[in-house]
Parts: structure tokens; sequence; C-alpha cells
């Protein structure tokens, strides 16, 4: 009997005009957001490679100078997109780029797309994960409000009814059909995300597609429990303009409201410090110390005294080697400290606002599914952190390169010395490994939760229903 009405539905539902035009329309606009998007990723990711390789040859070709110059001197390193930026570019557009990598300071990632955006990006970008998040909600909308309610307006469900169908078996046959319709309307879609995935190059295979795969999942679970929901409200309301009408102000609630009141939510009850009060507090820090009683001139000088005693001279002069290079070896660690305090409790902080909004997706499915969905596309702050690391880190094996140089080839006491070519070859060019796929399961694991118990209560909800449909 299910698997009867489940396809009396499906027809119902192709043959339905309405249906093949608002469906044409989303398959149109998701494809062309796919395509653009891949566009987008391979001119993207071509320009970053021209610049690395621009920066890389002016970094060998800067001539002769001492190392600590260098130092200032500095490096530019590149963020590269992750391959699944071509189906969600999550925070891609308002997080830095490029980093400036330079002697005694952690900078920023700076260069965000968005800033050279026009005020139109205030609405959002058009991704395959937008429309999926957004338009095809709205066509479960269109093709669910009526599903029950409208047969009950106009007479069959008290029919059916009557020749011995179970509401139960009603529903799930309804739900069935409206699914595999949904269904069939999507698979296009996702294998043309499978064909732009696969033209990336340089991409991790293996990991984007277990990615890719859990994407798929995640989204699963949105539509079903929008569906759930759907079906749900059809059930109960007297008319299928009553539905209609609800479903649509939890449509807009859940895409428009959620969002914005989620992210002002999250910024009351956990702040962000402005900008500058975190630089002047990192400074502060560079020059007392973390407690804010170990001045940086009172730890250096104790080191002076520890490495005179260690080495058996009473004058830094005596020492075998440059002072000044082992000071400033001692003077980054120090503030690498300092650095990774300041950076990981900012960091911290954004991350517990991140989940903040997730949990609320509680409330709002699309918070829950808009974290997984970055968190697997390899575009949400964890990974972007996690650049931000193997930057920094580079920058501290770069500048202890240099340090040493000093410390060993230059007269003690002095920031002369000349290196050239042969030492600027010793520092590698930076490369970036992306985190394993088990880094985007972890970070996606609360938005997976969140779409799991949505689809679950949906569901269980919409079972709790069905007995109770009766024709008016």
């Amino acid at each position: 009997m299910i698997s009867a009405i489940a396809r009396k539905e499906f027809l119902d539902v192709w043959r339905d005009g309405r249906f093949r035009i608002a469906a044409a329309v989303v398959v149109v606009l998701l494809g062309v957001a796919l395509l653009l998007a891949w566009q987008q990723v391979q001119r993207a990711r071509a320009e970053r490679a021209a610049a690395a390789a621009l920066e890389r040859e002016n970094w060998l070709n800067q001539g002769e100078k001492n190392s600590h110059s260098a130092g200032h001197y500095g490096v530019y390193v590149f963020k590269p997109l992750a391959p699944l930026a071509v189906f969600d570019r999550g925070l891609e557009p308002f997080v830095g780029s490029t980093v400036f990598l330079e002697a005694h300071r952690q900078n920023q990632a700076a260069f965000l797309p968005a800033q050279d955006a026009t005020a139109m990006r205030r609405f959002g970008e058009l991704t395959a994960a937008t429309g999926l998040q957004l338009l095809a909600p709205l066509l479960v909308v269109l093709l669910t409000f009526g599903a029950l309610a409208g047969e009950r307006e106009r007479g069959t469900l008290r029919q059916v009814l009557s020749l011995g169908v179970r509401p139960r078996d009603l529903v799930l046959g309804k739900a069935i059909g409206l699914g595999v319709a949904l269904a069939v309307l999507l698979v296009p879609v996702a294998l043309f995300g499978a064909v732009a995935l696969a033209n990336l190059p340089e991409g991790d295979a293996g990991g984007s597609w277990l990615r890719f795969a859990w994407l798929g999942g995640a989204y699963a679970l949105y539509l079903a429990a929008i569906l759930a929901v759907c079906l749900a409200v059809s059930a109960v309301a007297s008319t299928a303009r009553t539905a209609l009408a609800t479903l649509l102000v939890c449509w807009a609630a859940n895409a428009v409201l959620a969002p914005r009141l989620a992210s002002d939510f999250a910024q009351r009850v956990l702040p962000t410090p402005k900008l500058a009060e975190f630089e002047t507090a990192m400074h502060k820090a560079v020059q007392e110390g973390l407690d804010g009683h170990s001045p940086r001139q009172q730890q250096l000088q104790e080191f002076a005294q520890q490495t005179l005693k260690k080495h058996g001279k009473t004058r830094i002069e005596e020492l075998p080697f440059n002072f000044n290079g082992l000071v400033m070896l001692e003077s980054e660690r120090l503030a690498g400290e300092v650095f990774d305090h300041h950076f990981a409790k900012l960091w911290d902080r954004l991350e517990a606002q991140d989940r903040i909004v997730t949990w609320t997706g509680l409330v709002a499915p699309l918070l829950g599914l808009r974290a997984a969905s970055m968190a697997l596309a390899g575009t949400d702050f964890t990974q972007h952190r996690h650049f931000s690391v193997a930057a920094e880190q580079h920058r501290r094996d770069f500048v202890r390169v240099l340090n040493e140089e000093m410390m060993n080839n230059t007269a003690g006491g002095h920031h002369g010395g000349v290196a050239g070519r042969s030492l600027w070859e010793k520092l590698p060019a930076f490369r970036y490994d992306p985190p394993p796929p088990a880094h985007a399961l972890r970070a996606a694991a609360p938005g997976l939760m969140v779409l799991f118990l949505w689809a679950a209560g949906a569901w269980t909800a919409l079972l709790l229903v069905a007995p109770r449909l009766k024709p008016n």
C-alpha cells in the first residue's frame, strides 16, 4: 500500500507543470553556481600559485645583506583554496588569504576578498551550498504544503481513508514519493559537483571524496527534516492556505532571521576583543611578560648571565659566537610564547562563538547545516586557524635559520655580516598541508548532531501526527 501511494504521489508531482518549472529554475541556478565557483577556484588557485612563485623569486634575488635585515624583509605566504570551496565558500571571502612573515611579529592574514566586493555582497553569494540551504527548502514547501491539507479541502482525504487506507501509510507513502521526486531533481546537481571536484588539480583526492560523501549525508538529513516538518504542518493545518502561510513564515525565520540573531547572540555572550585592544595587550605582554611582572629586558639580562656562566666567560665579547644572534633566538622564543597565548585565546573565543551558533541550530536547522557544510568543505574557521598556525610555524623556522646565521657567522657584538643567495636558498618555500578528513569530521560533528536531532525529531513528530489525520 505504501509503495502504491508513493508511486502515485511521485507521478502526480512529476506531471505537475509548476513543479517542473520550479525544479528547472533550481537546477539551473545550482548548476550555474557550481560552474562559476569552479571557474573562480581555478582562477584563484592560478593567481595564488603565480604570486607564490614570484614571491619566491623576490626572496632569492633580494641581494646581499645581513641576515637580520633579511628577517625584516620578510616573505608573503598564500593560503591555498580547499577543493570543496567549489561547493561552499564558507568564510573564505571574509578571512585573509595572505600572511606577511617577518621577524618579531606574528601578523594576521590580510587581503580579504570581501574588502574588494560591492555592497551587494551583504545579500550573500550564489553558491551551490546557498542554493541547497535556501532554495531547496522553499521548493519542498511548495511541493508539500497541500499534500494533506489540500486533500482535506477537496474532500478526497475522506474518500481515501474510507477505503481502509491507514493514515500512517498515507503519510509515509506521500513522504516517500515526494522524497524520491526531490532526489531525482538533485541527483544531476550532485553528479555535476562530482565532475567539478574530479577536475580540480592538486586536490587531496581521497580526503575530498570522503568529505563530499559526508556533505551529501548532511544535506540529506537537512532536506529530510524539512520534508517531515512540511508534511506535519500540512497534516494539522485546516487549509492549504494556512499550511503555506505557516511554512513560509518558518522558512523566512530559518533562512533570514536565525543566522543574524544567532550571530548577535554569540557576540553578546562572548564578545570579540577589538583589534586595537588585542594588539595593545599583546605588545604589552611582549614587553612585560605574560604575568606582567617579567620585563623583557630583565629576562634577557638573566639569559645573558646564564649564557656566560654556562660557557665560563665573564664578558659577552669572549663568547665563541655572536651573542646578538643568540639573543635574537631567545627573544623570538619569548615573543612566541606571548603570541601563542594571545592568538590561542582569540581563536578559542571565535571557535566558541561558532559552537554557540551551531547549537542554536536546535531552533533553526540551517545553522547546524551551515556549520557542518563549511567544516566538511574545509572553509570554516578551524581550517583557517590550521593554516594560520602553519604559517606562523614557517615564520619561526625561517627566522630561526637567519638568527643562527647571525650567531655563527658574524663578529661578536655586531649585527654585521653579509649573507647571500646561498643562505636564502636554505629557507624552503612555504608548503601548506591541509588537515586530514578526521579534522573536518570533528569540526562538523556538532552540526551533524543538530541535523540528526532535527531529522529524528521531525520524523517522530510526523509519525505521531499521522494517526490523528482526519477529514473535516
